[in-house]
C-alpha cells in the first residue's frame, strides 16, 4: 500500500507526496528502515516528534504526528492524527494485511494467570501439531521465531507486526496476553481475536486506572473484540461478568460453569481432576502444581476447544506441559528443603501462591517467604501484599523488589503496614534485609530439612531496577549461586 491509503482511509489532514510506498509503520525511531512509516507521538518520558530527524534519516518515507511539525519540510508525506493510538493501531493492521484475520487469535486478560494460560494454550496447540505463536510478558514467538519480550502487551505497530510473522509462518494460532493498558492504550486496537479468556480481577495497577471498577472496565473490553468469551466462573467479578453478559461462557468449579472442573487432587508432584466439557468428559492429569494452575490449565483447554480444535487431542497433551518461567518455578539442586520462584506481586497472587505452597508443604515442614513490592507503581498495595504473606507464612524474608525510582526503606516502610506489630517484633518470624541478595542468601542459610522457601516477585525476570538503574540479577541465578557454595553478585553495591 502506499501513504495515500493510509490518509484516505483515516480521513487525516495531510501533505506532501503521498504517493509513497509503505513496506512497514513504528512510533520507535530505532525500528525505522527504508519504506518505514514513523509515528510521532507525545509521550510521559519522551517526544517522538523529537525524532523525526533521526527516522529521516534511517529511511522513513512518511510521518504520521498528533499534531503539526511547522518544520516539517513539505517534501515530506505528513498526516496528522485526531485519535492517535486508535488510529496508529487501524493503520498498523492495514500496513500489515489485516494479519488477525488469517488464524486464530486468543486473548487472555485478567489479574493474574496470563503469562501461564497463553504459554499453555501454545503448548496445548503445538502438542497436537498446530503452530501457535505468542505475544506476552516473557515471550514473542511466530513459527521458529522468538524473542525476549521487553512489556506485557507491546505497542500496536509490534503488535500487528507479531500476528502477520505468525500467520506468514502458517501458525493456525497466536495467544495473546492482553493487559489492561493495552485495552486502555489501545495496542490492541481494531482486532478480532476468535476467542477471549477473562481470568480473575483483583487489586493492581490503581495508579494508572484510579480505582477497581475502572480497571474493571478496562479489562472487559476485550470482549468487545472476540467471537467468543470465557469467564472464571469461580471469580466475583466473572460472576459479574457472566450475569451481565449472558452469551459469555463459564469455566471453573462452579456448577453452572460449562467447562466444569471436580474432584480436584493437589500433590508436590502434580494435580488430577475431572472435567466436564461441552465435548465430553475427562479425567485429566497434569504436571503443573498449585490450584491457581488447574484453574490456568482449563482456561486454556477450553479456550483451544471453543477456537474449534479437538478437546480429545488436547487432553492427551496435557502430560507434556510445562509451567511459565518464574511461575511457581522449582529450583532443585539437591537441598533438603524446596524452593520454588513465583512472580507473584498482588495480595491476590500472593494468597493464591501461600496456598499452593502449603498446599506442597511436608509434614513438620516450615514455610519461608521472601517477597518485596515494587516502586513507581499502586502503593495501595503494599501493605495487604504484607498482610497476606504474614498471614500465611511461617517465616518472613521482607526485602527489595524493582524500587526503580523510589526509595528502598519508604517501600518496605509502606509495606510493612500490614503485618501485625506481634510478628514484626519475632525476630525469629520477620526480617527485614534490604538488599535482596543478602536476603536471599540469609533465607536459604535458615531452611531447614523440610522446610519450603518461596521467592515471589521476581519470577523470570533478569535484573533488579534499583533508583532507576537495571542491574542483572534473578531469583533462580542467586539461588543456584548459594546452593553452589558461592554468593550471590550484587552489582549495585560496587
Amino acid at each position: 500500500m502506499n501513504f495515500r491509503d493510509i490518509v484516505e482511509c483515516l480521513r487525516l489532514p495531510g501533505h506532501g507526496p503521498l504517493d509513497v510506498e509503505v513496506r512497514d509503520l513504528t512510533c520507535d525511531s530505532r525500528e525505522v528502515g527504508p519504506g518505514c512509516v514513523f509515528v510521532a507521538l507525545k509521550g510521559e518520558h519522551s517526544d517522538g516528534g523529537d525524532f523525526i530527524p533521526k527516522a529521516l534519516e534511517r529511511g522513513a518515507v512518511g510521518i504520521l504526528g498528533d499534531r503539526w511539525f511547522p518544520d516539517l519540510a513539505p517534501d515530506i508525506a505528513f498526516a496528522r492524527l485526531d485519535e492517535a493510538r486508535t488510529q496508529m493501531a487501524t493503520a498498523a493492521r492495514m500496513v500489515q494485511g489485516t494479519p488477525d484475520e488469517r488464524l486464530a487469535l486468543l486473548g487472555v486478560t485478567g489479574t493474574n494467570g496470563k503469562t501461564t494460560t497463553t504459554m499453555l494454550i501454545r503448548q496445548l496447540l503445538r502438542g497436537i501439531g498446530h503452530g501457535c505463536g505468542l505475544i506476552g510478558t516473557v515471550l514473542l514467538a511466530a513459527g521458529g521465531d522468538e524473542e525476549e519480550a521487553t512489556r506485557t502487551s507491546p505497542e500496536s505497530p509490534v503488535f500487528y507486526r507479531w500476528i502477520r510473522k505468525a500467520a506468514d509462518s502458517g501458525d493456525r494460532a497466536l495467544a495473546v496476553e492482553v493487559s489492561s493498558h493495552a485495552l486502555s492504550l489501545a495496542r490492541v486496537h481494531g482486532a478480532r481475536f476468535r476467542v477471549g479468556l477473562f481470568t480473575n480481577l483483583t487489586q493492581d495497577h490503581l495508579d494508572f486506572h484510579g480505582d477497581l471498577e475502572s480497571y474493571f472496565q478496562a479489562k472487559i473490553r476485550l470482549f468487545d473484540q472476540c467471537e467468543k468469551g470465557l469467564v472464571n466462573a469461580d471469580d466475583p467479578y466473572g460472576v459479574r461478568l457472566l450475569e451481565e453478559a449472558p452469551g459469555l461462557i463459564g469455566f471453573g468449579a462452579s456448577a453452572t460453569a460449562s467447562y466444569r472442573l471436580s474432584e480436584l487432587v493437589l500433590s508436590p508432584t502434580g494435580t488430577s481432576f475431572r472435567l466436564e466439557a461441552p465435548q465430553g468428559n475427562w479425567e485429566i492429569q497434569s504436571p503443573l502444581l498449585g490450584r491457581f494452575n488447574v484453574y490456568n490449565l482449563v482456561g486454556a483447554l477450553a479456550v483451544c476447544a471453543e477456537a474449534g480444535f479437538e478437546m480429545e487431542a488436547l487432553v492427551r497433551a496435557v502430560p507434556s506441559l510445562k509451567g511459565a518461567p518464574g511461575r511457581l518455578d522449582r529450583v532443585d539442586c539437591g537441598q533438603a528443603f524446596g524452593v520454588m520462584v513465583d512472580y507473584a506481586h498482588t495480595p491476590d497472587a500472593l494468597e493464591k501462591l501461600l496456598a499452593a505452597g502449603r498446599d506442597l508443604l511436608p509434614p513438620g515442614g516450615r514455610l519461608h517467604v521472601l517477597f518485596g513490592c515494587g516502586g513507581d507503581r499502586d502503593r495501595t498495595k503494599r501493605a495487604p501484599m504484607a498482610a497476606a504473606v504474614a498471614l500465611a507464612a511461617d517465616v518472613i524474608w521482607h526485602t527489595s523488589d524493582n524500587s526503580r525510582s523510589e526509595d528502598l526503606e519508604q517501600i518496605l516502610d509502606d509495606a510493612a503496614l500490614g503485618i501485625p506489630q506481634d510478628i514484626r517484633n519475632d525476630a525469629e518470624r520477620y526480617h527485614r534485609i534490604l538488599d535482596r541478595a543478602l536476603a536471599v542468601e540469609a533465607a536459604l542459610a535458615a531452611c531447614r530439612p523440610g522446610d519450603l522457601l518461596l521467592l515471589a516477585g521476581k519470577g523470570h525476570e533478569p535484573y533488579q531496577e534499583i533508583l532507576g538503574q537495571k542491574f542483572p540479577y534473578s531469583d533462580r541465578g542467586a539461588v543456584e549461586a548459594v546452593l553452589a557454595g558461592g554468593s550471590v553478585p550484587r552489582p549495585w553495591a560496587e
